[in-house]
Formats: C-alpha cells, sequence, structure tokens
C-alpha cells in the first residue's frame, strides 16, 4: 500500500493538473467548482482534520455548492480527516465513484506518437466524440483543459481521417499525471492505448518527471490490466460521499 502519509503530496498535484474555476477553504477543508465537470473539480476534500463542528461545516459547503447549482459531494481517501466517512455515512451520504490511483517510475523512452504543446481543433473535436461529452459539458471541460498552466502533453491519433484515440498528460513538479486517455472501443486491445500511454510517458520524462500517477475506476478491469502491463502499480483508492436528497 502506498504509504498514507504521501497521499497528501500526490492530491496536491493531482488537483493542481486539473484545475478548478473557483477555489474556496474553510476550516481546512477545500472547496472548488469547475462549471459541473467532473467530480474532482467540484468537490470538498477534506485536506485537514476539522477544527470546529462537521455539522455545521457540512452545512456551510452545502450552501456554498447550492449557490452554484450542485449537491454537496465530499471526496475521501485513506489519508483525509478520521472518522469523516463514517460520520458522512451516518448522516445519510451516499458512497459512489470508487477509483483507484495508480503510480509508476519513469524513465526516458520512444514517443511513438506525435506529442503536441497545446491542443490543437483536432484533439478537442477528438476527446470530445471518444468521450461523449454533452454540449451541457463542453464548457465545465474546456475550462479545465484552459486553466491548465503547467507542461502539458497533448496526444491524437486518427485513422482514415477519423479519432480513434487520445489522451493528456500534465507535469507537476516531480508527477506527470495522465488524464483523459481513451480508445475508440473497435480499436481497443490492439496496442493503441499502450502506445498513447507510453508516448505521454515518454513526454513527462523528458520534462524532468520522476514518477507517473493516474486515476482509473475501480470495476475498468481492462485498463488497470493495461497499465499493470506498463508498469503501474496500485497505490491507493478514493470515492465520493453525496449529500442525501
Amino acid at each position: 500500500m502506498y504509504p498514507t502519509q504521501a497521499i497528501p503530496e500526490l492530491e496536491n498535484a493531482a488537483y493542481a493538473a486539473w484545475p478548478a474555476a473557483e477555489f474556496a477553504e474553510y476550516d481546512g477543508w477545500q472547496l472548488r467548482y469547475a462549471d459541473g465537470f467532473s467530480r474532482r473539480g467540484n468537490s470538498v476534500y477534506p485536506a485537514k482534520p476539522s477544527t470546529i463542528d462537521r455539522g455545521s461545516k457540512l452545512d456551510w459547503c452545502a450552501a456554498w455548492y447550492e449557490e452554484r447549482g450542485l449537491d454537496l459531494v465530499v471526496r475521501q481517501n485513506p489519508a483525509t480527516e478520521p472518522g469523516l466517512d463514517e460520520f458522512l455515512d451516518t448522516a445519510g451520504f451516499a458512497r459512489e465513484g470508487l477509483t483507484h490511483v495508480m503510480v509508476s517510475d519513469l524513465a526516458a523512452g520512444e514517443e511513438s506518437h506525435p506529442v503536441l504543446s497545446s491542443p490543437t481543433p483536432e484533439w478537442w473535436s477528438a476527446l470530445t466524440f471518444l468521450w461523449d461529452i454533452q454540449p451541457e459539458q463542453v464548457g465545465g471541460w474546456l475550462g479545465i483543459i484552459e486553466r491548465i498552466r503547467h507542461p502539458a502533453g497533448f496526444v491524437v491519433v486518427a485513422e482514415r481521417s477519423r479519432p480513434i484515440a487520445a489522451g493528456l498528460a500534465v507535469v507537476v513538479e516531480q508527477w506527470a499525471g495522465l488524464f483523459e486517455v481513451i480508445v475508440a472501443p473497435g480499436h481497443r486491445r490492439r496496442g493503441v492505448g499502450g502506445s498513447v500511454t507510453s508516448s505521454l510517458l515518454s513526454w513527462g520524462a523528458g520534462r524532468g518527471a520522476g514518477r507517473a500517477f493516474l486515476q482509473v475506476v475501480a470495476d475498468n478491469h481492462p485498463a488497470i490490466g493495461l497499465y499493470e502491463s506498463l508498469g503501474f502499480g496500485f497505490a491507493y483508492p478514493y470515492w465520493y460521499r453525496r449529500a442525501p436528497g
């Protein structure tokens, strides 16, 4: 298991790589808003233990998100406030979105696909198509990508003028984070996902990153198998608690 005391450093890198539009902090809890796109960018992260009543804090956080038209969602991992997950469970917060964080050491290698320094129209359209991002979600998604201020690399792969794979890597200090890696269903298990991932990792190593991380839904076993074959190992889980009603 990944050392619990090392989780906050990796969490900070992940948040820096995936920037929200708004940020607030209340008694050590971090609140983020990203126009409703992605739970990570629109949830509370209990970065530090509470010093005041949890119920009052949750009421304050719920009001903050209600002003922005969202439910209160609290993100949890093994390093967050002790006893908070049990408190949320008792209060009726539903558990959802179990995800595995995986990590790997990096070494420079060959970039099988060109890694672009900025997103091209082809990259935008490929990701929108492959992820089936709905019109009401596009604004929030575009905003996150456009707010990235750390070195970022973009890959898009097309076949017969149709996108079949794409991905993104962001370097934050020693870490290269992988995001949005996807392969069209008809082209999976043919090595495309591996070559996209390897290209992004090589790019990250070339920009000073010594380690890589990614996040994958816990029941996405094909993706987990692919990343394990590329040297990634399980680090820790995270999940969300959504307020009742």
